[in-house]
């Protein structure tokens, strides 16, 4: 046990004990974890390079000190001593969770995933292990390798289990479903601590609620997909192009030609941005047909004859894809950089009124001129087919949005918080304006992509809300996974400790979400 005394030794020169120190944090180098785990605290010279950084620094959740777990023992330990001293925690993977309700986190635990980066392709049970960290494009190569794919997002530097969480949209939806439908099983962190297993033939239930909501249930340290054989062996039509702002209306007619059509081998990507090398504002368009070139260019003619002003169609292997798109610079686009301030709005569409989207361009072509500290803002139109999507039964998942015909993204920057405000009201009048149009009853978001506002049921159906509710109050009673989007309508106040710190009481209904300051309590869901 010599190395634990050493550990602890050590851990005790780092944590520099003040004053200001909470009472928890000193106790945190009792827990006796494993030899390879790491602590880190923010004043760290090394925090920043060693631990998952935040993709967006805007309506961030704050950590006392940052724990990178070596073994999914060290995960349950952490939980456990979380939860007995009221102590606020969230783990990180690839550290691209948005939301806003996540500024509900103040001076907690951040339980940083980093080393469960394993990945394991069994090509003869076509099955691919991974861990809790794992980014979308870390698998790419290994299951082409083995002559395997996977519907993975469109990002090569999101993480593939945070995404599967609340559904996974992507390129290759149209043949084999969300990314969550190729889930087969997790291993879980409860709130209890305790490590489970869930699938089709264990804990059901709780694999139900996983599979759409799963940020709300626990931790997931690793993860088992069934990955299909590569598509036209692995040979993949890639086609982008640049077009000028007025032929803005004849490429948003293209998309709505095809809202109900488009092939399950075919996928679309837009995004709207701002670039002094392109003149300003662009329009490019990403296509990727999945099989012979031959099928594919017929069904983007129309976008060849809208006069692009660059074009580039190719055929590149699968695990080429994500590093072609948008004329190679996907690798290197904004998306990918952290520490950025972005705010991120969503909303999912059936059908594309041509008018909105060309009022939407034009406000935001006027956004860029009058707010220049604004021009890193960008559109995104996701436009990914679902043959394989509808043919799961709805009931199947807790994922809600099976009928989507494409999803909406607005990605705010702002490098000028006195503009903040404004570029809010921006955002929120745009997804009003898509959500009124969008042929939908209502707001319907994917929860990925949720601002943090929305309230439970446009992110998870007021179909789906009683049973996931239920699942919460048996899997996590307590509310220690509320931070992401959550759940619950009603919360009850639990008294604390008076040296606990200070934490965020959250007030949520269906409709919206507000967060309101208190130094004494800590909420959680009340039995539904």
């Amino acid at each position: 046990m010599m190395f634990h005394w050493l550990a602890l030794a050590v851990l005790s020169i780092s944590l520099k004990v003040t004053a200001a120190t909470p009472t928890w944090l000193n106790q945190v180098q009792k827990l006796d974890l494993s030899e390879k785990t790491k602590i880190y605290l923010p004043s760290d010279a090394s925090y920043v390079n060693q631990t998952i950084q935040r993709y967006t620094t805007f309506q961030a959740p704050t950590y006392k000190v940052s724990i990178k777990p070596a073994l999914a023992g060290d995960v349950q330990k952490i939980v456990k001593f979380a939860a007995s001293h009221n102590v606020p925690f969230l783990a990180t993977g690839g550290g691209h969770g948005f939301s806003t309700t996540l500024r509900a986190l103040h001076g907690g635990i951040e339980i940083d995933l980093g080393f469960f980066k394993n990945i394991s392709v069994d090509p003869k049970a076509s099955t691919m292990v991974v861990g809790g960290a794992v980014l979308n494009g870390d698998v790419i190569q290994p299951l082409y390798a083995a002559g395997k794919e996977l519907q993975t997002g469109s990002d090569a530097c999101v993480g593939l289990v945070g995404t599967t969480l609340g559904g996974g949209v992507g390129r290759y939806n149209g043949l084999h479903g969300m990314l969550l439908d190729a889930l087969q099983s997790v291993e879980l962190v409860t709130a209890s601590g305790d490590l489970v297993t869930a699938s089709k033939k264990e804990n059901v239930d709780l694999f139900w609620g996983i599979r759409g909501a799963g940020m709300n249930f626990g931790i997931v340290v690793e993860a088992t997909y069934l990955v299909p054989d590569l598509t036209n062996n692995g040979k993949v039509m890639n086609a982008d192009f640049l077009f000028p702002v007025n032929e803005s209306t004849a490429v948003f007619e293209y998309f709505k030609s095809l809202e109900e059509t488009l092939p399950a081998e075919l996928s679309l990507i837009l995004q709207v941005g701002y670039n002094i090398n392109f003149g300003g504002t662009y329009i490019v368009v990403n296509a990727v047909y999945a099989g012979l070139m031959s099928d594919g260019l017929p069904l983007i003619q129309p976008l060849i004859d809208a006069n692009p002003s660059m074009k580039s169609i190719s055929v590149v292997t699968y695990n080429n894809l994500i590093s072609s798109a948008f004329f190679g610079t996907a690798p290197k686009s904004g998306i990918c950089t952290k520490g950025l301030n972005r705010s991120v709005y969503g909303v999912g569409i059936k059908t594309f009124h041509i008018p909105t989207f060309i009022e939407y361009f034009q406000n935001l072509q006027h956004l860029y001129s009058e707010y220049p500290a604004a021009q890193s803002s960008v559109f995104f139109i996701e436009s990914f087919p679902k043959q394989a999507v509808v043919a799961v039964p709805n009931d199947a998942t807790a994922y809600p949005h099976r009928g989507t015909n494409a999803h909406l993204l607005f990605n705010y920057g702002t490098t000028d918080p006195a503009i903040q405000t404004k570029i809010d009201d921006f955002g929120k009048q745009a997804r009003n304006n898509f959500s009124a149009t969008s042929g939908f009853d209502g707001l319907q978001v994917y929860v990925s992509y949720g601002h943090g506002d929305e309230g439970p049921i446009p992110l998870y159906s007021e179909r789906n809300l009683p049973r996931l509710r239920k699942i919460k109050q048996q899997w996590d009673p307590e509310g220690l996974f509320n931070f992401n989007q959550p759940l619950g309508k009603k919360y009850r106040q639990v008294s604390r400790r008076p040296n606990m710190m200070s934490i965020v009481r959250v007030a949520e209904s269906d409709s919206g979400l507000g967060l309101v300051p208190s130094r004494s309590s800590i909420c959680v869901p009340s039995p539904q």
